[in-house]
């Protein structure tokens, strides 16, 4: 079922409309939640919609007697939706709702605006989205405010070219991708309309040139802004055209500035000034009565009226004077302006106050900081201008500054400086203090700035921070040296110590030495950390202030082959038959070195070895016994003596094997068996140090498994004694004249015997049943007899 097109209308100040449709088709269906019993997904709103206008209407379900829906975001934010408008519930709960605007839509600023709605619930809110879009509506034009309303105002001069731009109308299009244009529609006075003519980008230009005296003073045009689509904008522009005047007479080479010296009489020439023009009736006057000078009327040559003499009219010093130059036929004239410096002789040089700088200041003084004011006069009549500058030496280049009479700092000021150090911590600098006078005269200030050190960085140490020391150093050696580094001067003026540490090491508090106290052990630890502070000291005025720093440097402990194999048990024993095979071993030598060096294992005695061979630390047989009644019958017990080495040092252990004769009836076979290498297992044993609660817990814990296991041991030895076996049967067994040959065993399992009578080369008895059984000695196998 397709649902039906929904049309809503905004309200009539709206001035269009505002609608929405919702069509579902077979493949698309929209499901809303029962609260919401008509919300639009979609509402199409005009953007020239007014404020209060209403975007959508719909009903709302709610078992509240004052269902309450908000606004829970816009998207994009804007601030143009009032709180929605509920309207009181009916009988059957349902409320209409009315979303209202209380701003203004834009297209261009937002083309669809997404307003989540919820209503409000006892678990919550139940929330909705409505789609909001902005229909793009036609705006007109916007002109420039003041081109609009009183009309722009334009003084354009009489002489104006024709190329010139008179004036630019600004005008604006709200609307995207519009164009404007723009045309005259009126001229006052309308003589002269075809006169004036605006280009598309809206410059106003004329074809005429304008004429103060033949032509009208003052045009009024009107200009029309409109877009494509017919909305427009208009406005007004008043020219008026300025009257141009002849241009002014000029002077050739006309002097500005003229210096003569004192005392040079009457009739003095000054200066001479002319204007530039072939009229012959031009007249030089002064603007005004300079009584100390005069000017020729005809010539324009000026001259002293009288002796100059600066210490009788100080006045006479600087005289500004202003000749005027008249053409009466051309009806012109022009102002030509000469200044004249009487010059006085230079016979003082610049006095300054203070004549010396002598300051002391520390290295940390701030950029910029003003250390002292100089002030300078010169008692000459015309010098009373001094001029001051800076000259710097080589180490205070750049560091000081003049800035109005004042001596600033210009840079730091640093006392951290070799060479500064060798110049007893002072800067140096010289101030010249310069006349005006001719020839100038110039005095010297002295400027001597001493800087104060101040305490500003910590010291750093320097790699390395790990000490390789062999574990067989004696105490009492050096092992190393601490090298830390101060960035203020001094920068030896340390001291050093140790933090932890101190019944590893001892320390040079001055040179930095690091002496070893105790012997150290590889095998037991094989790096220490020992924490180290540098502080250093005299690096402030105040002599308290000292900065310190503290460094964990590391004793890395090289291991040395000090320690001897150590083999556990030192002792073995082993019984064994003369026919063990070589490939089975006896034992195995249980041998470790603390060192973790490489063991080596070798018989020493003689006899062993031609019985015995070593392949690791396992021994076997070598299986060339002789045990012939009538013949050769070797001892039954052998002494293995076997030397165990790591390179450096030995040890011994000792193996004590007796060997079982055993004869058979058949000659011995030779069986070829692949022997595996021998698997070398480290154990490394690592030391533990567990709290004293922990041991007591253990041994009550021990003590209880023990007495545990030995009431299960007791208990298993009970029941076996029921059990055992009669006496007699093992004795049966055990007996030497049926037992101790290949022969007896035949007589006891003769038929299984018969078909491989060398499977079994040995008899037993089992220590807890009592039963007898064959076993070979190679393979291992077994039968119970």
């Amino acid at each position: 079922m397709r649902c039906p097109v929904i049309t809503y209308t905004c309200t009539p100040n709206c001035g269009t409309y505002c609608n929405h449709h919702i069509n579902n088709g077979p493949h698309h269906h929209h499901y809303h939640r029962r609260e919401f019993l008509d919300l639009p997904a979609f509402v199409s709103v005009l953007e020239s919609c007014r404020p209060r206008a209403v975007v959508a209407e719909f009903r709302v379900q709610s078992s509240s007697p004052v269902p309450a829906v908000h606004i829970l975001s816009v998207t994009p934010p804007l601030d143009v939706f009032e709180n929605p408008i509920v309207n009181p519930p009916n009988a059957t709960g349902i409320s209409n709702v009315q979303i209202v605007l209380n701003g203004s839509l834009d297209f261009e600023q937002a083309s669809l605006v997404s307003v989540r709605l919820g209503l409000v619930t006892a678990s919550g809110y139940v929330e909705q989205t409505l789609h909001v879009r902005v229909v793009d509506a036609n705006e007109p034009p916007q002109c420039e405010p003041l081109f609009q309303v009183a009309g722009a105002e334009v003084h354009v001069p009489e002489n104006l070219p024709l190329s010139t731009v008179l004036y630019t109308v600004l005008a604006s299009d709200p609307d995207r991708n519009d164009s404007l244009s723009f045309s005259v529609t009126q001229v006052f006075p309308a003589s002269d309309s075809s006169q004036f003519d605006v280009d598309k980008g809206g410059i106003l230009t004329t074809s005429k040139i304008f004429d103060y005296h033949n032509g009208p003073k003052e045009f009024v045009v009107s200009v029309m802004v409109k877009d494509r689509q017919g909305a427009n904008c208009t406005g007004t522009v008043r020219f008026k055209v300025l009257r141009v005047n002849n241009p002014p007479l000029d002077f050739i080479l006309s002097p500005q500035n003229v210096s003569v010296f004192e005392n040079q009489g009457p009739e003095n020439v000054v200066a001479s000034v002319r204007a530039n023009t072939s009229s012959p009736d031009v007249i030089y006057t002064f603007v005004r009565d300079y009584p100390p000078f005069k000017i020729g009327r005809e010539d324009g040559v000026i001259r002293t009226a009288y002796n100059l003499d600066l210490e009788a009219e100080r006045a006479l010093t600087l005289g500004v004077l202003l000749v005027r130059a008249t053409s009466l036929a051309q009806g012109r004239s022009g102002t030509a302006t000469l200044t004249v410096n009487v010059l006085d002789v230079n016979e003082y040089p610049p006095f300054c106050s203070p004549s010396v700088f002598v300051l002391e200041v520390p290295e940390t003084i701030e950029v910029g900081r003003n250390l002292g004011t100089l002030t300078c006069v010169d008692i000459d009549v015309s010098n009373h201008n001094v001029t001051l500058s800076l000259v710097q030496s080589t180490l205070a280049f750049w560091k000081f500054r003049l800035k109005d009479g004042q001596l600033q700092v210009n840079n730091t000021l640093d006392y951290d400086v070799a060479a500064i150090a060798s110049n007893n911590f002072q800067y140096e600098a010289t101030i010249l203090a310069t006349d005006t006078g001719s020839p100038p005269m110039t005095s010297k200030v002295r400027v001597l700035v001493t800087v104060t050190p101040v305490n500003e960085f910590e010291p750093v140490f320097q790699a390395p921070f790990e000490l390789p020391v062999r574990e067989d150093t004696r105490p009492g050696t050096a092992v190393g040296v601490l090298q830390a580094t101060d960035a203020d001067w001094p920068f030896s003026n340390i001291r050093y110590s140790l933090l932890t540490g101190q019944r590893l090491l001892s320390l040079d508090p001055v040179g930095g030495q690091l002496y070893l106290n105790t012997e150290l052990d590889f095998e037991a630890v094989e790096s220490h950390r020992v924490t180290v502070q540098a502080e250093d000291y005299e690096q402030d005025v105040d002599k308290t202030n000292r900065k310190k720093r503290s460094m964990d440097i590391f004793i890395r402990v090289v291991n040395v082959n000090d320690n001897a194999p150590v083999c556990n048990p030192v002792a073995y024993e082993s019984t064994i038959f003369s026919t063990q095979s070589q490939q089975l071993p006896i034992l195995s030598f249980e041998c470790s070195d603390l060192d973790n060096d490489f063991l080596t294992a070798t018989i020493t005695n003689g006899a062993a070895v031609d019985r015995f061979q070593l392949t690791g630390f396992n021994l076997f047989s070598r299986n060339v016994f002789s045990f012939v009644v009538d013949g050769v019958y070797d001892r039954t017990m052998f002494e293995v003596t076997v030397s165990v080495s790591d390179g450096r040092h030995q040890t011994q252990a000792v193996a004590y094997i007796f060997v079982v004769p055993w004869t058979t009836t058949t000659p011995a076979t030779t069986t070829t068996t692949t022997t595996k290498a021998p698997l070398v297992v480290t154990v490394v044993s690592q030391y533990w140090d567990p709290d004293p609660w922990f041991i007591a817990l253990l041994t009550v814990t021990g003590g209880l498994l023990i007495l545990t296991l030995s009431l299960i041991t007791w208990a298993i030895l009970k029941r076996e004694e029921k059990e055992a076996p009669d006496p007699r049967e093992s004795q049966r067994c055990s007996s030497t004249n049926s037992e101790s040959s290949l022969e007896g065993t035949l007589s006891l399992s003769k038929v299984s015997l018969q078909d491989d009578p060398m499977r079994f080369d040995g008899k037993a008895q089992d220590p807890v049943s009592g039963r007898c059984y064959l076993f070979n000695s190679t393979t291992g196998e077994r039968r119970w007899l």
